[in-house]
């Protein structure tokens, strides 16, 4: 007879487990994605002035990280990566907690999807995209560059100037990984993958084997990790689905839509959803 065996997977040994499995089903689903890196680079008079890692997933190109002296290194960044992405992507989304960026990214035509609120505790995570891919005016001229691997003399710079960042703000941007996976006699049958930060819980994948979905098996990842934050106090939680994936299921767990993107990938959307589990007051 088999054994169903749920482990808290501390080494994250079946990262790529998950991964890989969650990758398969979406593809079986909206078909091959193409992913895509890239790394961008301003200078002025010879100096590094702004700096932008990027990431293409689901038709979309994602700002991962970005430091800009002013408005016009901002727009001269966005500049090259709208002529590196224009016709591959749908548009540009990015998320922050930094009111500053906020007003910039707005300034720049982004418009504001949806937020989460106490994230961090008082503050808010705006999440922000455009469709628009056509270049800003800028009276200066600039110069850049762009490579698919960073390029570790202006990395350092990006890496320097969002310590600066970091360092300034009064709540803490650590990132804790968390990992549960569940075995049958040994072989991995599925697991789910979250991290903590400014006072949420992301759940980032959830996967589960075919052959052994409807038994109850996600629902008991869902439990572990829910209670797992609920232990370290950690009470509002949020996780990404498409509309091919499972947002029945999360809404049966409680969970409710915050925002939605169409065309993410296209011909579907992506949904962002979000629970509190602070138990009630007495």
């Amino acid at each position: 007879m088999s054994k169903i065996k749920y482990i808290n997977d501390k080494d994250f040994k079946y990262s790529e487990d998950i991964k890989k499995g969650l990758q398969s089903y979406n593809q079986s689903q909206a078909g091959y994605r193409e992913k895509d890196y890239q790394h961008f680079y301003v200078f002025e008079d010879k100096k590094l002035v702004g700096a932008s890692h990027t990431k293409m997933a689901s038709d979309w190109c994602h700002i991962r990280k970005i430091y800009y002296q002013d408005l016009d290194v901002l727009k001269a960044l966005l500049n090259d990566i709208k002529n590196y992405y224009k016709h591959k992507v749908e548009g540009i989304r990015v998320h922050t907690v930094l009111p500053n960026r906020v007003d910039d990214y707005k300034a720049m035509g982004f418009i504001e999807k949806g937020r989460l609120e106490d994230m961090p505790s008082g503050g808010e995570n705006v999440f922000l995209l455009t469709t628009d891919l056509e270049h800003h005016e800028i009276d200066k001229e600039y110069a850049s560059q762009s490579s698919n691997v960073p390029i570790k003399t202006y990395d350092k710079v990006l890496k320097k100037e969002n310590k600066k960042i970091r360092e300034n703000l009064n709540f803490s941007t650590e990132v804790v990984d968390i990992q549960y996976v569940v075995l049958e006699d040994g072989k991995f049958i599925g697991g789910i993958y979250g991290n903590f930060k400014y006072d949420y819980l992301f759940i980032n994948i959830l996967f589960v084997d075919k052959k052994y979905r409807g038994l109850g098996i996600a629902s008991k990842l869902m439990e572990l990790i829910e209670a797992e934050s609920a232990k370290r106090e950690v009470y509002n939680i949020y996780l990404t689905t498409f509309e091919f994936q499972a947002l029945g299921f999360y809404k049966k767990r409680g969970y409710e839509e915050v925002m939605d993107i169409y065309d993410y990938p296209i011909g579907f959307k992506e949904y962002t959803v979000y629970k509190n589990i602070e138990p009630e007051k007495e």
